[in-house]
């Protein structure tokens, strides 16, 4: 992302989509503290294919100790020297001009802002209690306890004591109404579970698409198992699709012998693993589905190999495993 830096001060700042540079605390993404700065002075944005800035100030801003005609649009390169108000004033470079990306900007002092790639986990890989990932449709979604929604700019997101906002990386006149419904268009996915007779070995394979994938064997796996049975036994009980699957928490922390913090970095790991698999031109695909309470495997077409062939029985607890 773009960044510019206080060549006094040596704060650096990331620039915001469209970052308004003035006096004002309220208006203003960057405070500056001269007299002569007007309440919104200036504002850098881009545009879609550069970074702009634009002077809306009653003393004028200078790029290498040029003034900009106020009103225009003024093309930045990396190196530029910026100067609000005078050209004597404090002289802010740009250090990097590399397009915007959506961002978690901190609310709790002490945090750090936090650029979106592909998966991110709040408040740390630790303690994964709230996961982010981008949708089919390119909208960033956030996964809490509470369930799942579409994020749009502004929204909080984080725990109870730690919290970011987020900004999205999306022009303000391409924003668009926001629905569920933007979950929704992922590739048809099918999985395939290699599970040994006694159950300690699980094997994943995935098809997205024309595309397959070979997971390997791993400790987490064998959740996903779980919660693939749970999905295909309420489907063969003719239960309908919005209710098949759910698995109450802590029932399934009981099956596991984990706590529910256990058991979210497990689906974290296995959301790294598909991120380490896919193509960057790949968006994730939606492996869990939570709402209050319960989660459940997010596909119905599932084919399993081997194993005990056990039905999932939250009434004999004692019949399933642990997994460390």
């Amino acid at each position: 992302m773009a960044k510019v830096i206080n060549k006094s001060t040596e704060e650096q700042i990331t620039l915001l989509i469209q970052h308004i540079f003035g006096r004002h605390p309220s208006t203003s993404h960057t405070v500056l503290v001269s007299p002569d700065v007007s309440r919104m002075h200036a504002s850098i944005f881009w545009d879609g294919e550069e970074w702009l800035l634009q002077d809306s100030s009653s003393n004028g801003t200078y790029v290498n100790g040029k003034q900009v005609l106020k009103g225009t649009k003024h093309r930045l390169h990396k190196g530029d020297e910026v100067q609000f108000a005078s050209p004597s004033a404090e002289i802010w470079e740009v250090k990097d001009l590399a397009p915007p990306m959506s961002l978690l900007v901190p609310v709790t002092k002490g945090l750090d802002a936090i650029e979106l790639e592909s998966l991110a986990v709040l408040p740390s890989e630790d303690s994964p209690e709230v996961t982010l990932y981008m949708s089919p449709n390119g909208h960033w979604v956030c996964e809490s306890p509470i369930g799942i929604s579409v994020l749009k700019t502004g929204d909080l997101v984080g725990t109870s004591e730690q919290t970011w906002r987020f900004v999205e990386a999306r022009a303000s006149d391409e924003t668009q109404k926001l629905e569920l419904a933007d979950l929704s268009d992922s590739p048809q996915v099918s999985i395939h579970f290699d599970v040994s007779q006694n159950e300690e070995h699980v094997s994943l394979r995935f098809k997205m698409g024309e595309h397959e994938y070979d997971l390997g064997q791993r400790n987490h796996h064998y959740l996903l198992l779980l919660l693939a049975r749970k999905r295909m036994q309420d489907k063969e009980k003719g239960l309908a699709e919005p209710e098949q699957g759910w698995v109450d928490k802590e029932t399934l922390s009981r099956m596991l012998g984990q706590n529910e913090n256990h058991i979210n970095i497990q689906i974290y790991r296995f959301r790294k693993q598909l991120v380490s698999v896919l193509p960057k031109s790949f968006t994730l695909p939606q492996a869990i589905e939570r709402r209050t309470r319960e989660i459940r495997f997010a596909y119905d077409n599932v084919e399993i190999c081997g194993g005990s062939q056990r039905a999932v029985n939250s009434d004999d607890l004692s019949a399933e495993k642990s997994v460390n």
